[in-house]
């Protein structure tokens, strides 16, 4: 009968805990779309890139071109422990001339600032490197490790060596 009161305040304290946890919505892409399968025509060729139901892209997104000789492609969707990133970059003969982001979500906002802070930084890292061996950003080990795996994929779609 002693432990009766202990067992009760423990069993209250543990049903506030659980009640008062507050989870957050992941946070999507408009990009990624779900179910829907959207197709991309670069000049002079056709290709297609399609999601599954479940919204998760393929990985067999062609290589766009301008006129100008700059070919385009995107990168993997880098789903990492703090958000999903994907990358498109472009080249423009041998040189990497432009990294743009295409799928930007973090998780909470810690994440989005450590990631607002480090981007910038990584772009520059890989326009003065022309190639994804960068340093990365201190701090910021996750993303920058998400960011290399997609700017490796697009580069690699690209036939960038």
């Amino acid at each position: 009968m002693r432990r009766a009161p202990i067992v009760l305040a423990a069993t209250a304290a543990g049903l506030a805990a659980v009640l008062g946890f507050h989870t957050q919505k992941l946070r999507t892409s408009v990009l990624s779309g779900l179910g829907t399968t959207a197709t991309t025509s670069p000049p002079g060729g056709t290709g297609t890139t399609s999601g599954t139901a479940a919204g998760t892209p393929t990985t067999s997104t062609p290589s766009t071109s301008s006129p100008a000789g700059a070919h385009s492609a995107l990168g993997a969707d880098i789903q990492y422990q703090y958000g999903d990133l994907e990358l498109k970059v472009t080249v423009t003969g041998s040189k990497i001339t432009n990294v743009g982001l295409v799928v930007n979500d973090a998780f909470d906002p810690r994440s989005e600032q450590i990631n607002a802070f480090a981007e910038p930084q990584l772009v520059s890292q890989t326009l003065q490197a022309q190639s994804a061996n960068i340093n990365g950003v201190s701090g910021a080990t996750f993303t920058s490790q998400a960011y290399v795996q997609s700017l490796q994929a697009a580069l690699d779609k690209l036939g960038f060596k």
